[in-house]
């Protein structure tokens, strides 16, 4: 099939249209030649949460803002057949969810080229940041729980075999050292996420197994963050890591964890950043 003409926009969250910042939520996708209009829309409200802090009732607005919008595509769809159209119905958004002026993609497959712009500009194309975000996220409800003089920070651990050291973002002392991994998981990608929970449940049994000499007994936590609360994922990553013994706590359920924390970690001792 010969690639057809296709235009994106990229569909933003921007709560303050006097700053113009804005969190990229989802895609829209215009192919004309085969009648096709659709929009991607995130599943949650992570990516804003962690930019822009809002909670609560803003959340609530956004999800609604996100619901209205998706419909709204899908009734527009018999009306715009041209590209001026797009541009115009671009140009009447007026609140809070606001698209980009749209852009020319070669199209062969519509579904998937939708799927593979939102996998590189809404998606987890951005790895890297996440990482850094999703840490950051963690120092901070650690410090706002009052238990962040009971985590140790970037923890150095011998990895056996290997014969080399590397660092866990956090741990704590409670009897045995627990190791506390941050790891992202991605949407809609079972397979890719039963691979990473099988590398975390392998690593957590080798070092449950042989300990550290510095800290002792050692156990292997994940701390998840997954796209949504019900990925189809979750119980798989669970299950894999279970087999090992090794413990998952989700990111948006952490309480348990925090009160585990509060209630049984050892402070730090002087220099134990």
């Amino acid at each position: 099939m010969n690639p057809r003409k296709g235009y994106f926009s990229i569909v933003q969250y921007c709560p303050d249209l006097a700053r113009r910042e804005s969190v990229n939520i989802g895609i829209v996708l215009f192919v004309p030649e085969a009648d096709f209009l659709e929009s991607r829309m995130v599943e949650d409200n992570q990516r804003v949460r962690h930019f822009f802090g809002i909670h609560g009732d803003d959340l609530q607005r956004l999800k609604l803002f996100k619901k209205s919008f998706a419909s709204r595509i899908q009734s527009e769809r018999s009306r715009i057949s041209s590209l001026d159209a797009l541009e115009k119905f671009i140009h009447t958004r007026g609140n809070q969810i606001q698209l980009t002026d749209p852009k020319f993609v070669k199209v062969r497959d519509c579904s998937q080229t939708l799927n593979q712009l939102f996998d590189k500009l809404v998606g987890s194309g951005d790895r890297g940041p996440r990482r850094k975000a999703f840490k950051a996220t963690l120092v901070a409800r650690f410090e706002h729980a009052g238990i962040a003089d009971r985590i140790r920070r970037d923890v150095p651990v011998e990895v056996p075999i290997l014969n080399r050291e590397i660092k866990i973002p956090f741990g704590f002392q409670n009897g045995s050292f627990h190791l506390l991994q941050p790891v992202n998981f991605e949407a809609g990608k079972e397979e890719s996420n039963f691979k990473t929970a099988c590398k975390h449940s392998t690593e957590g049994k080798i070092f449950q197994n042989h300990g550290d000499s510095n800290l002792g007994q050692l156990r292997y936590n994940v701390i998840g963050r997954f796209p949504s609360k019900n990925d189809r994922s979750i119980p798989i990553v669970r299950q894999v890591l279970a087999e090992s013994d090794v413990r998952l706590h989700l990111e948006d359920e952490l309480s348990s964890l925090v009160d585990e924390i509060r209630e049984t970690g050892k402070p730090l001792v002087s220099g134990g950043e």
